[in-house]
């Protein structure tokens, strides 16, 4: 072979191996160890982007509710199914780039466990776990349930049920316990239930950063959970039983600080996010409360950026007159003083804030295209263009439907 062939080779050669490491690195928790990490729908179709890299995962399908894995080597999903909540559950596996179908009609409050690659999920009112290094069928481990959420350390699960069918009956809080045997089921405490009261199910269940507290809210009837639901606070071992405010049946909307027994939320009665809705934090086990929403404005979204410091998504209030007349979001941070940090045009509104990798992330929408943002440099800039728009219901809009941020706690909480 002559020189020029020799070199040609070795380009080539060069060459693959460029690939080969681009591949590795591109799905390697090493390369992403510092870097924003988002998977996201865009034109139905399910992505991820790395950094400053986007990968499309699938092709064809209509995805919602992407929901990473606590390492963040997994993505769970649902496909179109018979309605908006519910479908074909799969899960990706990045560093195979495979995709498994795991069971149909399955509702959207699907979890990843905080500690293993392991996934619980409702069919109707079964319960199901999956362990990603087993089968993909999944074992049923409880019935007749309403709700559910892991156990901080990933042992078990914490699940809700009705003492009876009638609607005023108390609601049962159990753990699951998982072994190697037979799931082994305790009960735990007993919410009570009025009897003009018609509290029928639970939301998830979200632990403070010491696992000594954790929140849920009691939901009604269908009808009645659009207007109010009510947020209560309980500890861990049962003996103390609070219930804090009204507000609507949005997990999003109620969040523990990160390092602190304090827990955010958003309160207010009515559909409307455009009016009643403040920002308010209460402190355990003092159930200390304090406001921070001013007179004549809504909060529609927020995110704790530390311990001290909230990012409220916040317009004016306002009347639901015509859509293109009600007011959009912008973004304050929250604390003693509060002051305006994102400046979106009149006909744009952000949303979502989250805080993750020191870095402020949010989505901003006209209505018609939305695309999400980040904070580098004191300043702004889009960092995922075009992704599909969450639906909204009386001005609340739903972008965990199309939008999930991996944050890497050590360990992912619930």
């Amino acid at each position: 072979m002559n020189k020029m062939g020799v070199i040609f080779m070795l380009k080539k050669v060069l060459l693959i191996l460029l690939l080969v490491f681009s591949i590795i690195s591109f799905n390697s928790p090493v390369y992403a160890e510092n870097s924003l990490k988002a998977a996201f729908i865009r034109g139905d179709d399910l992505w991820i982007k790395i950094g400053d890299r986007e990968k499309r995962i699938t092709a064809g399908a209509y995805v919602r509710y992407p929901k990473w894995s606590f390492d963040g080597h997994w993505i769970a999903y649902l496909k179109r199914g018979d309605s908006p909540d519910n479908g074909e559950l799969w899960l990706h596996n990045i560093k195979i780039n495979k995709h498994f179908k795991v069971k149909s009609n399955i509702t959207r409050d699907f979890q990843w466990s905080p500690r293993e690659n392991k996934i619980g999920f409702l069919k109707g009112k079964d319960l199901f776990v999956l362990n990603t290094g087993s089968s993909f069928l999944g074992n049923q481990v409880a019935v007749n349930i309403e709700n559910f959420s892991w156990l901080p350390d990933g042992k078990g699960l914490l699940t809700s049920s009705k003492e009876s069918e009638k609607p005023n009956s108390n609601i049962l809080l159990s753990k699951v316990l998982l072994g190697r045997h037979k799931p082994l089921t305790k009960h735990f405490y007993t919410v009570p239930v009025e009897e003009n009261e018609l509290y029928i199910s639970t939301s998830q269940f979200k632990w403070s950063h010491d696992y000594k507290w954790f929140s849920f809210l009691m939901v009604p009837t269908a009808s009645l959970s659009a207007d109010g639901n009510m947020l209560c606070i309980l500890s861990s071992d049962g003996k103390i039983f609070k219930r804090v405010d009204e507000m609507l049946n949005y997990e999003e909307w109620f969040q523990w600080g990160p390092a602190k027994n304090t827990l955010g939320y958003i309160s207010g009665a009515g559909r409307e996010a455009l009016k009643n809705k403040q920002l308010k934090t209460v402190s355990v086990p003092e159930f200390h409360g304090v406001v921070y929403t001013p007179k004549g404005f809504a909060d529609r979204d927020f995110a704790w950026k530390n311990n001290e410091i909230l990012y409220a998504s916040r317009s004016r209030e306002s009347d639901l007159v015509d859509v293109s007349e009600r007011p959009l979001p912008s973004i304050f941070e929250v604390s003693k003083n509060q002051v305006q940090v994102t400046f979106p045009s009149k006909k744009e509104g952000d949303f979502a804030p989250e805080f993750v990798n020191r870095s402020l992330i949010w989505v901003r929408t006209d209505r018609e295209k939305a695309n999400v943002f980040v904070s580098r440099n004191a300043g702004e800039e889009v960092w995922i263009s075009d992704i599909t728009l969450g639906t909204w219901y009386y001005e609340k809009w739903h972008w965990d439907e199309v939008l999930d941020l991996y944050q890497d706690f050590g360990v992912k909480r619930s």
